[in-house]
């Protein structure tokens, strides 16, 4: 069964009109699981979130404190709201705080929505509650979502020999002078990921063919900003840590770089009702290891251009099982207009 509730809630029909009828009757029930009905409706974000288009009024108006659903499935699912309701959060914002509010403002994405979002910033509303979840907000002008509406579930298929890396379009486990422009000086020590631009809908437009997602030595909670040369490689790099490793740890992950282990492909595909899934994600799904496009994870501040200030566009986060190597999420982000790239380390929620 694709839905699996966290809970251990029996799962329910979401296949037609009717069964969406049902559970949102049971959604405004005070005795219902909301948990659980919250996986219920992120399969239905991930297979056919048009059929939750005529709840979105009444949810947003009556029922977001019930509405128990990740902000990456809330995108899909409130995505255009009317107009009214932003004008509902937006009140309900200058009277009296909550996250889900903002988030469910910032799910809309609407132009008027945007609007919203930059004048409750510059009238005292919370900046890092919106940039958790993507949106920037510029000295002047609407707000702006930093990542694509566009998921793909991100599948991971092991390879032997390290010569066939050369053949797939998204490899895992490249050497390392192949994605840093000066291997004998860079902090880089692990390649977790390549993928071509291109095969992640939405995404802003690149000079390079690829963008990676690599690796220091170190735990988390890290991130490494770089620059990019002709080649795709990334050049003058610079580190910050929540706290340094150690340089037992740092040894700890030396031993660990055997380059010819952990190779393989990933494939990006289309959410659907082959995902499996619970606790408002899709890990679960046997093969999967990560979601490309889309919101960033919203656990921790999101990374800004050291170069231009703007809050940086999320590419893809993946398990660091993917290639094992560290301990929690990893992440890619890029800055278009100046060019840069930051990957970051953080822990698992």
């Amino acid at each position: 069964m694709p839905i699996r509730p966290v809970t251990g809630m029996a799962p329910l029909p979401v296949d037609t009109p009717d069964d969406v009828a049902a559970l949102m009757e049971l959604l405004q029930r005070p005795d219902s699981d909301t948990r659980g009905l919250g996986d219920h409706l992120a399969f239905l974000a991930g297979t056919r979130p048009e059929l939750f288009r005529p709840y979105q009024e009444a949810v947003i108006t009556n029922m977001l404190e019930r509405f128990d659903v990740n902000f990456e499935d809330q995108c899909l699912l409130l995505g255009g709201a009317p107009d009214q309701c932003v004008e509902h959060l937006a009140r309900r914002l200058r009277q009296h705080r909550s996250f889900r509010d903002a988030w469910a403002l910032a799910a809309i994405g609407s132009a008027a929505a945007l609007d919203a979002i930059a004048d409750d910033v510059r009238h005292g509303g919370d900046r890092e509650e919106y940039e958790l979840c993507g949106i920037w907000v510029p000295p002047t002008g609407p707000a702006r979502n930093r990542f694509s509406p566009h998921r793909r579930a991100v599948f991971l298929a092991p390879i032997d020999k390290p010569g066939e890396l050369a053949a797939v379009d998204h490899p895992v486990g490249l050497p390392v002078d192949q994605v840093a422009q000066r291997p004998s000086t860079t902090p880089i020590s692990w390649h977790y990921l390549s993928l071509r631009h291109t095969d992640v809908p939405g995404l802003p437009a690149w000079p390079a063919d690829r963008v990676h997602l690599v690796g220091i030595r170190a735990g988390c909670s890290w991130t490494l900003h770089a620059g990019i040369d002709d080649y795709g490689r990334y050049h003058s790099e610079a580190i910050t840590y929540d706290e340094p490793p150690s340089p037992a740890e740092q040894e700890t992950y030396r031993l660990l770089e055997a380059p010819d282990t952990g190779l393989g492909s990933v494939e990006l595909r289309c959410y659907d009702a082959d995902l499996v899934y619970c606790n408002g994600h899709i890990q679960l799904t046997p093969g999967v290891v990560g979601t490309a496009g889309g919101p960033p994870i919203g656990l921790y501040t999101n990374p800004s251009c050291r170069s231009c200030g703007r809050l940086m566009f999320h590419v893809v986060t993946v398990e660091n099982q993917i290639r094992e190597y560290g301990d929690g999420w990893r992440s890619l982000f890029i800055c278009e207009d100046c060019q840069t790239v930051a990957c970051n380390a953080t822990g698992w929620n």
